[in-house]
């Protein structure tokens, strides 16, 4: 930070700044690094969500998975598309609604979801092997702490996903 930072920002905390920018360093790295273990199984980080969801909750409707990722619903079109092209994930006429699909994954998409959560995984544990389980639950209640408060500070969000 710079010496000046106070003068600049005097409302400002050096430390909370540093934290929220170690925070979105980390995100980014983590972003970055499981994007590139995916590249071979040909699957994006956010078709891999889709998949994972898919296969844990079932079959459901491209707003539902939409409402789910917190993503718009074009978002979630153009992510189908890719993992239906691949032949990971199907469309399906909506029984409850004609004019809508629900999608759900197919036995390929489950055979790469089991590929990506090993290999994932796997890295997870690695990456977070330099804590302990105490440190690695006492990291996930900070983030749940700066996660309600920055929810709370935007007046709340509506449907947020399950931690």
């Amino acid at each position: 930070m710079p010496d000046d930072f106070y003068d600049q920002t005097p409302e400002g905390n050096v430390l909370a700044t540093e934290a929220v920018m170690n925070t979105i360093r980390t995100a980014d790295l983590l972003f970055d690094r499981i994007g590139r273990l995916l590249r071979p199984l040909n699957v994006s980080a956010a078709g891999g969500l889709v998949l994972g969801i898919l296969r844990d909750q079932g079959p459901m409707s491209p707003s539902a998975l939409s409402d789910r990722l917190i993503v718009t619903r074009a978002t979630v079109t153009g992510v189908l598309d890719s993992l239906e092209r691949r032949g990971f994930v199907s469309r399906l006429a909506n029984p409850v609604d004609r004019r809508g699909q629900i999608a759900e994954i197919t036995p390929a998409g489950r055979v790469v979801l089991q590929q990506l959560r090993t290999l994932v995984h796997g890295h997870e544990r690695t990456w977070a092997g330099v804590l302990s389980d105490e440190e690695l639950r006492t990291y996930i209640d900070l983030h749940h702490r700066l996660q309600d408060s920055v929810n709370a500070s935007m007046g709340g969000v509506a449907d947020e996903p399950a931690r």
